[in-house]
């Protein structure tokens, strides 16, 4: 595959991933990593290590994609949840008590009449 076909890859990691072909999708993904460094495919290889549970090599591609694009979003989602979860947490369940803290910062109106 040349290349200049990026989403091609991406979308044939993510094909290979679903089909639980793991290895092959990290393979190919490390391949164009070889000669194009990009955070997409950065963040594609993240997100398939914590799939198959090699977090320290998830946070090191998570880590790459930040360091070529600090604005990629889902790079740094990846690396908030993987953060939980390497620290034991359910790398979910912070985002929901923040959701809550926040609707408890916002107050209900209701309530205030008491």
């Amino acid at each position: 595959m040349e290349p200049g076909y990026l989403g091609a890859a991406l979308a044939l990691a993510d094909l290979r991933a679903a089909e639980g072909r793991n290895a092959e999708a990290i393979e190919l993904l490390e391949t164009y990593l070889k000669d194009w460094a990009d955070d997409s495919l950065h963040t594609k290889l993240a997100q398939i290590y914590v799939a198959t549970d090699k977090l320290d090599e998830a946070l090191s591609h998570y880590s790459e994609a930040l360091r070529i694009n600090p604005n990629n979003e889902a790079a740094k989602k990846g690396l908030e949840r993987l953060e939980r979860q390497m620290k034991g947490g359910d790398p979910d369940l912070v985002e929901e008590e923040e959701e809550n803290e926040e609707e408890d910062a916002e107050g209900d109106p209701e309530e205030a009449e008491y």
